[in-house]
């Protein structure tokens, strides 16, 4: 091994090039003549400067239908954005604002998931009950008090469907903004009416 030999830019690219496929370090230390250590610091010189240039060297693979694709090209083209790879880009940069998780969702969910078991309770008290006097051949005790249990189930599964429509379509909402947002470099400016 020469001690001396110096890689070239192109030399450089090559091994970062040739490593990131695979081939041994070892062997490339060997056919370009340098040691180890040169090849691992013309890779991370190679990674460095694709870095710096804002060089963007993975790929992403995505599959999907020709209803899925129409369906994003359809909300690209509302918004104006004719570069399918730009849009993605924009999505995945927004990413962690997008997917962020809805707590007002989720305290609401859970601040009536126990009235819920509450009131279910009460139901299955009252099932049970008619169940036991049907199989003993008793009249079924089907009471005031039995019937104000359903009634208030009845009422806060609705209310609970109401809330959770309204949670849902504040959340669709937000999503679309944030999608927006993370589209507006793309989105051509459109004539205003004067």
């Amino acid at each position: 091994m020469s001690r001396g030999r110096r890689l070239t830019e192109t030399d450089r690219l090559s091994i970062a090039k040739e490593r990131a496929q695979g081939v041994a370090a070892a062997d490339l230390a060997q056919r370009y003549g340098v040691s180890l250590k040169t090849i691992y610091n013309a890779v991370n010189h190679a990674l460095d400067r694709q870095n710096a240039n804002g060089s963007r060297p993975i790929v992403i693979g995505l599959r999907v239908s020709r209803r899925e694709l129409a369906a994003f090209d359809a909300a690209l083209a509302r918004h104006g954005i004719t570069n399918r790879t730009d849009a993605l880009r924009h999505l995945v940069l927004a990413a962690d604002e997008i997917l962020e998780p809805d707590h007002a969702l989720t305290e609401a969910l859970s601040a009536r998931a126990a009235d819920i078991n509450r009131i279910g309770n009460n139901i299955n008290q009252v099932a049970r009950r008619l169940n036991e006097a049907r199989l003993k051949g008793q009249p079924l005790s089907y009471t005031a008090e039995s019937h104000g249990h359903i009634r208030e189930f009845a009422g806060l599964i609705l209310d609970l469907t109401d809330r959770l429509q309204a949670l849902l379509l504040k959340r669709r909402a937000d999503l679309a903004l944030k999608v927006t947002k993370a589209w507006a470099p793309l989105i051509p400016d459109r004539p205003r009416r004067g």
